[in-house]
């Protein structure tokens, strides 16, 4: 089935039309909506080779540019081929304007200029892979969050997405037959650590795709009676040393995040 189109135009990485369509997408679920993106269209060359290939059939096109000749040369061309257009930071900025009595720059360079944040970020995110899967046990002292579970439980995505936040985060395996890291101990009642929980069922699946994807099945590994024990015991650790848990069977990565960057804003 063919879906139905959205172009996105923007004069950057398009990261905002990216997540902002995908958002809405989810309210469709009965329909298959493709985006076909045109990233870093700065001037009307690019521009041009963008509407070359956009097509009007049933389609829609929304841009994130911040040039206001850009703007209307796409509102120009959205009329001349019949596709409607929509502005995703015309309105908002000028609502800022407007009620905050506040001037735009208008310059691009300014969204993703390295400063002390993103310096903040890099190093975060260089943090959360020297400490992924149990590594660099003996610098957690320096993490922001401490993420523990069962294998395949998510703790790499979202150690990488809180990353990207500046968070430095490290995660660590718990595995029944491997005894308990001796720093675990010092970590008892920490604010910082967080255990995932996920139904046995949802955690079998998921490691039956992985195991087909290696080419090889550890004992035990997929069997739901074990895993079902696995996930039992490292709630019985989760208790024992007084760390929160957070329930992750149906939940995003990013609405796990915001759970755990949440919680953390408060101990600070």
């Amino acid at each position: 089935m063919a879906g139905k189109i959205i172009y996105l135009i923007s004069d950057s990485t398009g990261e905002l039309g990216e997540r902002f369509t995908n958002a809405l997408a989810t309210q469709f679920p009965d329909d298959r909506i493709v985006l076909k993106k045109f990233n870093f269209v700065e001037d009307e060359a690019e521009l041009k080779k963008a509407f070359s290939k956009i097509i009007d059939h049933g389609s829609v096109l929304f841009h994130t540019v911040l040039s206001r000749k850009l703007k209307k040369m796409i509102e120009a061309f959205g009329k001349t081929v019949n596709v409607p257009t929509f502005d995703l930071t015309g309105p908002p900025t000028d609502f800022m304007v407007k009620y905050l009595k506040v001037t735009p720059v208008w310059d691009i360079h300014s969204i993703h200029k390295i400063d002390d944040a993103y310096n903040m970020r890099i190093d975060a995110i260089e943090f959360a892979i020297n400490h992924d899967d149990g590594v660099g046990g003996l610098t957690l002292k320096h993490a922001d969050v401490i993420l523990v579970g069962p294998s395949r439980t998510s703790k790499t995505p979202t150690s990488i997405y809180l990353a990207i936040k500046g968070y430095r985060v490290a995660n660590v395996p718990l595995v029944p037959v491997v005894e308990v890291p001796e720093g675990f101990t010092r970590l008892k009642n920490d604010p910082r650590v967080f255990g995932f929980v996920i139904a046995p069922s949802k955690l079998q699946e998921v490691r039956l795709k992985r195991v087909a994807e290696l080419g090889t099945n550890p004992k035990g590994y997929t069997d739901l009676d074990e895993i079902a024990k696995e996930i039992k015991w490292a709630g019985t650790l989760y208790e024992k040393y007084g760390w929160e848990t957070i329930e992750i069977t149906t939940r995003a990565i990013e609405e796990t995040a915001a759970i755990i960057m949440k919680k953390i804003k408060k101990e600070k």
